[in-house]
């Protein structure tokens, strides 16, 4: 039986439960109502229109909206994670990974950590995975070692880790001690293909992030382990992949030639003048390397 309904000009009016509800064109899941209308069955159209609803259903009961804020386990969410949500669910993406990345981001032992997570993301719209990590940019050696020691392999399937207690937690210090990684922008700052770099994609636990540097526009964290899941082959466009990155889902939805390498890339951040082998800590004995 079909739920009754009344559309004019591209409002839509329903009576769900005895309940009447309007659809206006901005609602965040206008196009998915407007797609399953026809077949959906009252419940089905109860979860994506009343918003409230659909996020405890989806969470089961951990994350609300309540008087516009959305909240988790009672304790109001950060901007830049509401914001997430609420894309997730204008999209018709599953809303568990976002649940997931909470989960994990609440075991960060440091509460400093977390809001300093919070800045980065704000920044930088950087994908999740389904199990609830997020998906940054590494600069590395043209043998996969870390630029300033080469010491740590980053080949595609390593594990890179270490103490955490031995990561730099002040913001303060631009360059210190950690492991680091970042948005391409920042990436692109130290990277420099003409002494045959390479970008790699590392997938990182919100509880393992320790600092976000103040500098480089909060583009950037240290953290003390990270994944190396690929090797950089275009900008990540989508907002969600899954636990197992690969080429052939980064690939997927679009053409081969959005994901030709662009040698070209870190020409914009170079200064005709500089010596691209100039290092200015190498007779730092004292200097503590970031990898």
């Amino acid at each position: 039986m079909s739920v009754p309904f009344m559309f004019v000009d591209g409002n839509l009016t329903l009576v769900l439960n005895n309940k009447s509800y309007q659809v206006l064109p901005d609602h965040l899941n206008y196009k998915m109502i407007i797609d399953i209308l026809p077949t959906a069955t009252e419940e089905e159209l109860l979860k994506v229109v009343d918003i409230q609803k659909a996020v405890a259903t989806f969470s089961d009961g951990l994350v609300e909206i309540k008087d516009g804020q959305v909240t988790y386990e009672g304790e109001v969410v950060h901007g830049s994670i509401s914001k997430r949500i609420l894309e997730f669910m204008s999209k018709g993406l599953p809303f568990q990974p976002l649940v997931n990345f909470l989960n994990n981001l609440m075991e960060n032992p440091s509460m400093q950590s977390q809001k300093e997570l919070y800045d980065f993301l704000e920044h930088e719209h950087l994908p999740v995975t389904e199990d609830g990590h997020f998906l940054a940019y590494k600069a590395v050696r043209g043998d996969f070692k870390d630029k300033y020691r080469g010491v740590f392999d980053n080949s595609v399937g390593q594990v890179v880790k270490m103490q955490r207690a031995k990561v730099d937690d002040d913001r303060a210090r631009g360059c210190s001690d950690g492991l680091h990684a970042g948005a391409l922008n920042y990436v692109a700052g130290y990277g420099s293909v003409e002494s045959g770099d390479r970008i790699v994609i590392v997938k990182i636990n919100p509880r393992d992030v320790v600092s976000v540097p103040s500098d480089c526009n909060c583009e950037k964290l240290r953290t003390c382990r990270y994944e190396v899941v690929g090797e950089y082959q275009g900008e990540l466009l989508k907002p969600l992949y899954s636990s197992n990155f690969s080429y052939d889902e980064h690939e997927e939805e679009y053409d081969d030639e959005d994901y030709d390498v662009d040698e070209s890339y870190w020409d914009q951040f170079d200064d005709e003048d500089d010596d691209d082998d100039y290092d200015p800590y190498e007779d730092d004995e004292d200097y503590n390397d970031q990898y």
